[in-house]
């Protein structure tokens, strides 16, 4: 019997899905814009759950790229770049976290001792994963010409000769010295593992006395595996080996159970980085707030240089939209993965290349015909006037009213900015109206006019369409999914007592249900904000900024400045305070707030940064997205009140930012961020 599914019931499917699932579902549009990823060089990939990093790590892992021989399908990697071998640890996976559950000293000692059994660990580990890899691209039947293309030589005298070399060097400190065979030395190497899994889990007393005196030196055994592979050419000499290091963030969490600790296996990790070793490669996955720029490298002062020791990519960056939006890689991408999706439901897709998006959400409406409904009935409570008003003009705005609320609503702002006495009886009320000519003050207020005609009208707004979605996903894929997640449920519960249509054919979404499914997904949204470390406190503080922004959007009846979604603060300004420039950052790194450099239009043209919530939350405070006007220009006394107004902060610990004649945010020219509390 046919039943209605939902195609995006399953929203993170980077780890979940088998490598053939994986094939169908992986969108490579982001691959060009990642490329540092399959060159030589270590790199750092950056971005928020979901964004994707998972997904392109993937592919450096064999069994993914022997789905795609064997789907018959294009390995998504230029053809010049795809001669490399990928091997790694997730270190979520691998239960890298036991490590701060059991000390390794049970003395002052750990924290200095630990960090050192960590790397010998994480040496181990990768290593067993190189075999693998080889191991896995060997044996693949249908495999001859990818072994070649990679350049790999899988005859088993030279694994042994190698297997017997590598037993005798001196990074393994004696640990391999009866190893005879390429099959004991991967014996040998696993023992290892376990044993560290059998003391970690308090399987065992204690680490045996060979691990003790025989720890390994962070990365040495990794480059020297790497480098004996080619000189007994069992690899080719030029083809790369990329080891992928996915969740570091995993490690950032470990000063929770332990303070520290965490932080100095970290610093395991940059030593890697550091070495400038030009035999492997890694790739760091992270999420922004464990990879601050300041890393420093264990038993050193020295610290990793952006450009010299790594090359950093953020997902967030790629898909987040420039100022030139027809550079705008995020609406492709989710057209790929949307397809995708489509492609492994039963629904059945439409011959047509036309956008499916499109097709099931529609398109966006006419702001004009947004405004008809907010006011179906009753149009004139699209305005609002005072009893002091002009008759004329009154009664000019009621009657506008039937055929435009839009304009209607519009037009009264433009009355309060210009004085009304200065309008009435001149040509300013007869076609065409002043407030719908002058394209930019018209194109700056839609937004907020909507808004407040939704207010006023105690409607809730409605959002619609392919352009919404995307807009409101702000370039995070993870963000597109769970939109239409929810919508889709919302959908299947409306028509839960209609008998479904065997041909399965799309659905095409109306108003109504896409707007109660995305205030759902943007409830949930603001409620995950507390999920994370310090997200108690940045919840309240993005709670307080929306129902700020929200109270001075509906309560400015001139529209006098419709960019007060956002706010602006010059660079010099913004890092006079470490604490509130650390919480500000924290919230862009775990995607609460978006940032964006800002050129200024004051005077002083000092270097700015712009903030906005994270579009997705633009539902819950019932404000718009759009962007369309200048950010609220603030000053640090403004942030510092409103940090400690909204109980982030006490107000003693900001005593300079915080006196009788600092703090109220009075700021701006032109009536740029102008608060008034």
């Amino acid at each position: 019997m046919a039943i209605r599914i939902n195609p995006f019931h399953e929203l993170y499917v980077g780890e979940s899905v088998g490598p053939e699932k994986f094939v169908n579902l992986f969108s490579d549009v982001i691959v060009k814009h990642a490329l540092s990823l399959f060159q030589p060089g270590h790199v750092v990939l950056k971005g928020l759950p979901g964004s994707g990093k998972s997904m392109l790590l993937n592919l450096l892992r064999p069994s993914i790229r022997i789905a795609y021989e064997r789907a018959g399908q294009k390995f998504p990697v230029p053809d010049d770049l795809m001669k490399f071998i990928g091997a790694g640890i997730n270190l979520k996976r691998s239960g890298i976290s036991d490590f701060g559950q059991r000390p390794i000293e049970n003395n002052e000692q750990n924290e200095l001792i630990s960090p050192l059994y960590f790397g010998d660990f994480l040496n181990y580990w990768v290593v067993s994963d190189i075999f693998k890899s080889i191991n896995d691209l060997s044996a693949e039947i249908n495999g001859r010409d990818l072994i070649r293309k990679i350049g790999i030589d899988n005859n088993k005298d030279k694994f042994d000769l190698f297997a017997k070399r590598l037993s005798k060097l001196d990074c393994w400190l004696g640990y391999l010295d009866n190893v005879n065979d390429f099959t004991g030395l991967q014996q040998r190497i696993n023992e290892r593992i376990k044993s560290y899994r059998a003391y970690l889990n308090y399987n065992v007393n204690d680490l045996s006395e060979e691990i003790h005196r025989t720890k390994s030196l962070i990365g040495v055994p990794i480059s020297q595996t790497v480098q004996l592979l080619k000189e007994c050419k069992v690899i080719d000499e030029d083809t790369e080996v990329y080891i992928r290091i996915d969740q570091y963030e995993e490690l950032a969490w470990l000063d929770e159970t332990s303070k520290g600790l965490g932080s100095s296996y970290q610093q395991i990790i940059h030593k890697l980085l550091g070495m400038r070793d030009t035999n492997v490669s890694y790739r760091i996955g992270t999420r922004h707030f464990a990879w601050t720029g300041d890393e420093k490298m264990f038993g050193s002062a020295a610290r990793l240089e952006k450009k010299r020791n790594y090359t950093e990519i953020s997902i967030d960056s790629v898909l987040k939209r420039p100022e030139n939006s027809r550079t705008w890689v995020f609406p492709e991408f989710a057209e790929d993965i949307f397809k995708r999706r489509l492609k492994l439901s039963p629904y059945k897709l439409p011959l047509s290349k036309d956008s499916l998006i499109a097709k099931v959400f529609g398109t966006r409406l006419s702001p004009s015909e947004i405004a008809k409904y907010y006011v179906p009935n009753v149009p004139e409570k699209a305005i609002m006037v005072e009893d002091i008003w002009p008759e004329q003009w009154k009664k000019f705005l009621k009657t506008l009213s039937t055929s435009s609320p839009l304009s209607a609503r519009l037009g009264e702002a433009w009355a309060r900015q210009k004085g009304k006495e200065k309008i009435v009886n001149e040509k300013d009320l007869s076609e065409p109206y002043p407030w719908e000519s002058k394209q930019w003050w018209k194109k700056e207020r839609i937004e907020q006019a909507l808004m407040q005609i939704a207010s006023r009208n105690r409607q809730q707004l409605i959002w619609y369409g392919k352009d919404d979605l995307i807009g409101l996903s702000g370039g995070h894929i993870l963000i597109f999914l769970s939109l239409c997640q929810h919508i889709w449920d919302v959908w299947i519960r409306d028509k839960r007592n209609e008998a479904v249509n065997t041909e399965m054919p799309l659905p095409e979404i109306d108003v109504v249900i896409q707007s109660a499914g995305v205030r759902e997904t943007s409830n949930d949204w603001f409620e995950y904000i507390s999920n994370e470390k310090g997200g108690k406190d940045r919840k309240a503080f993005i709670n307080y900024l929306g129902t700020f922004f929200q109270r001075t959007l509906s309560e400015d009846k001139a529209m006098s400045y419709p960019g007060r979604n956002g706010f602006s603060v010059t660079l010099e300004d913004f890092q006079r305070d470490e604490k509130i420039y650390g919480f500000i950052t924290d919230a862009c790194n775990h995607g609460d707030l978006y940032d964006a450099p800002h050129t200024s239009k004051s005077n002083d043209k000092k270097p700015r940064r712009k903030f906005y919530l994270n579009p997705v939350l633009s539902p819950y405070f019932k404000i718009p997205y759009a962007h369309t006007k200048e950010p609220m220009y603030v000053n640090l006394e403004t942030i510092a009140f409103w940090l400690t107004d909204s109980g982030v902060f006490e107000k003693t610990e900001f005593p300079e930012l915080l006196t009788e004649k600092k703090g109220k945010g009075k700021s701006g020219k032109n009536g740029q961020g102008v608060l008034d509390f």
